[in-house]
C-alpha cells in the first residue's frame, strides 16, 4: 500500500531537513520525499499547512498494566501517547511487579505487542525490587531486550554503588536513566520548600535534594565514563551542573519535563493534587534557569513523564498520599510548541529534542528519523490548532493532571506506526486487544 503525503512541512532533525515536501510511504517504509510527488495508485493525505515529523520518541513514561490496571493498562496509556504524537514509548520499570529479571521483560513486551497500540520498549530495574541494595543482572535484562536501567523514583544510597553501576553500563551499551534526589534531604516534602510551602502549612521539598545528588553522581561519572542520562531536571542549578560538566567534557545527556519550563509553583494553589509532582514546580527563577537550559541547547529531551492515578487516588490533599506524578501525553506537545511562540527555541531543536535525540539515547534503530527506508513511523501536527484540557478528551485512565480547562494550543492530527495510519483527530484505528 502506498500513501501520499502532500503539501506538508517536513522536519526532520536527523537528516537536517525542513521543507515544504511531500512524503510517499510504501509497504511501511519511506520510499520518497521531494517537492511535487505524484502517484496514480497512492492513497493522498492532503497536509497542507501541517508540520510532518518523526514520531516523536518517549523515554520516560509509566505504563502500569500488571496490577496496577486501575491506572492505565498498555492499551490506555499507548492511546493516550499515540494522541500525544508518541509512536515509539519507552517505560519504566517500576511496576506492580517490578520488571527486574527477563522474565519480566519478555512479559512486557507479550503484553504490549497483544494490547498496545504503540511500540514499546521496557526499560529494566537497576536494583532488583528497586531496593538499592543489589544491582541486576544487566547482561541478561539487556539481553532480554531492556533499552536502559533506570530506579525510577529512587536514587543510590552508595557512590560505590553508582559507580560500579556506570562501570556495567559500558559492559552492555546500555544508559542508565538517573533519578537524582536525595530522599533524607527531601524528607516529607511534598510541594517546593519556601513562600509556597510556607504559605500551605506544608512540608517543603528543597531543589538541593536533586542538585546534591546529581552532582556526586556527574563527578563519579567524569571518572568511570559510562553511560548516564539525567532524568527531569527540576531548577536553575541542576541546569547549571549540567552546563560546568559539559564544559568539562564529561559525556552524559538529559531531560526536561513541560511541567518544570511551563509553569511556577502558583498553579499548585490553584490545582493542588493535580499538580503535586517530582520535581515539584518551582519558583520563577527555576522556570527561567531551566527555559534557558532549553535555549542553550544544554538538554537532550523533552519527556512526558507520563504517570497516571485515579481519581479516588488524588482526591485527598496534598500531604494526604505519597504519590508524585501528572498524566502528560496528550499535552507535552503544545507546552514544548509554547516555547517555540515565546522565542526560547526553534521548532526544529524541540523536534529532535522529542525524536531522534531520544532514539539515539535509547539506540533505537529506524526511529525519530524520516530516513529513505527506514520505517514510516510518522506524527503530524497542527501547531496552531487550539483545544481545551478536558476528562473526557484525555485517553489515559489517569486523570491527574494540572491543565483540566486550560486551553492549549498546537495538536497532533494524524500518527502513523509502520506505514499504518494508527490514530487520525485523537480516533484510534487500529485494532487491537483492550483489556481491562
Amino acid at each position: 500500500m502506498k500513501i501520499l503525503l502532500k503539501g506538508g512541512r517536513i522536519i526532520d532533525p536527523a537528516n537536517h531537513l525542513d521543507g515544504l515536501l511531500d512524503l510517499m510511504i510504501e509497504d511501511g517504509k519511506i520510499a520518497a520525499i521531494g517537492p511535487n510527488l505524484d502517484s496514480t495508485d497512492a492513497v493522498v493525505e492532503d497536509v497542507t499547512g501541517k508540520i510532518v515529523a518523526p514520531g516523536f520518541v518517549e523515554m520516560h513514561a509509566h505504563m502500569r498494566d500488571f496490577e496496577e490496571k486501575e491506572r492505565d493498562t498498555f492499551y490506555t496509556a499507548s492511546c493516550s501517547a499515540i494522541c500525544g504524537g508518541f509512536t515509539s514509548v519507552g517505560i519504566m520499570p517500576n511496576s506492580t511487579p517490578v520488571v527486574d529479571t527477563p522474565e519480566m521483560i519478555y512479559e512486557v513486551k507479550k503484553r504490549a505487542a497483544e494490547s498496545a497500540v504503540t511500540r514499546i520498549y521496557p526499560f529494566a530495574a537497576v536494583t532488583v525490587g528497586r531496593k538499592g541494595e543489589k544491582i541486576v543482572d544487566m547482561k541478561a535484562l539487556a539481553d532480554a531486550g531492556a533499552v536502559a536501567f533506570s530506579d525510577d523514583g529512587n536514587s543510590f544510597k552508595e557512590a560505590t554503588m553508582m559507580r560500579e553501576i556506570l562501570k556495567q553500563t559500558k559492559l552492555v551499551n546500555r544508559v542508565v536513566d538517573l533519578h537524582c534526589e536525595d530522599k533524607q534531604y527531601t524528607g516529607k516534602g511534598v510541594v517546593n520548600a519556601g513562600k509556597l510551602a510556607e504559605e500551605l502549612g506544608l512540608p517543603g521539598i528543597s531543589s538541593v535534594s536533586e542538585d546534591i545528588e546529581m552532582a556526586r553522581n556527574l563527578i563519579i561519572q567524569e571518572e568511570i565514563q559510562g553511560h548516564m542520562h539525567i532524568a527531569h531536571l527540576g531548577s536553575q542549578r541542576s541546569v547549571e551542573l549540567v552546563r560546568f560538566f559539559r564544559q568539562r567534557g564529561v559525556p552524559f545527556t538529559c531531560e526536561v519535563i513541560p511541567h518544570q519550563f511551563s509553569r511556577t509553583e502558583e498553579i499548585v494553589k490553584e490545582k493542588g493534587t493535580r499538580a503535586k509532582v517530582k520535581p515539584p514546580f518551582r519558583g520563577k527563577e527555576d522556570m527561567e534557569g531551566i527555559q534557558l537550559g532549553l535555549r542553550d541547547h544544554l538538554v537532550d529531551v523533552i519527556a512526558s513523564d507520563h504517570c497516571p492515578y485515579t481519581d479516588e487516588e488524588i482526591s485527598g490533599g496534598l500531604d494526604a498520599t505519597n504519590l508524585f506524578g501528572i498524566a502528560g501525553f496528550e499535552t507535552t506537545l503544545p507546552l514544548a510548541l509554547d516555547m517555540v511562540r515565546k522565542g526560547v527555541v526553534d521548532l526544529n531543536y524541540v523536534i529532535a529534542c522529542l525524536t531522534i535525540n531520544p532514539a539515539r539515547i535509547l539506540r533505537l534503530e529506524n526511529r525519530g528519523t524520516l530516513s529513505i527506508g527506514a520505517d514510516a513511523d510518522i506524527t503530524v501536527f497542527d501547531p496552531d490548532q487550539e483545544w481545551v484540557v478536558t476528562r473526557e478528551c484525555l485517553h489515559s485512565k489517569g486523570s491527574n493532571t494540572p491543565y483540566i480547562g486550560d486551553t492549549m494550543r498546537g495538536k497532533v492530527v494524524l500518527s502513523l506506526i509502520g506505514g499504518e495510519v494508527v490514530c487520525r483527530d485523537w480516533k484510534i484505528l487500529k485494532q487491537v486487544e483492550k483489556p481491562e
